[in-house]
């Protein structure tokens, strides 16, 4: 299992709508991007956290090669 991927179980789980058009729109209005799987919509993680404003790890300069 990977736990960067959000899969369509869990969209459906997190928005509460069953139709995948339907999470389209609401992952859209929400800025997610989505890419279509065999099983329905997914998106990643990291995906969902730009959408929010969160930082994610690659980002962050505490975890820059540079620094290292």
């Amino acid at each position: 299992m990977n736990h960067h991927i959000i899969d369509a179980a869990e969209l459906r789980r997190l928005s509460g709508l069953t139709q995948p058009a339907a999470l389209k729109r609401w992952a859209s209005n929400q800025g997610i991007p989505l890419a279509d799987g065999a099983d329905g919509p997914w998106t990643t993680l990291e995906a969902i956290n730009k959408a929010l404003g969160v930082s994610s790890a690659a980002n962050d300069r505490t975890y820059s090669a540079d620094i290292v």
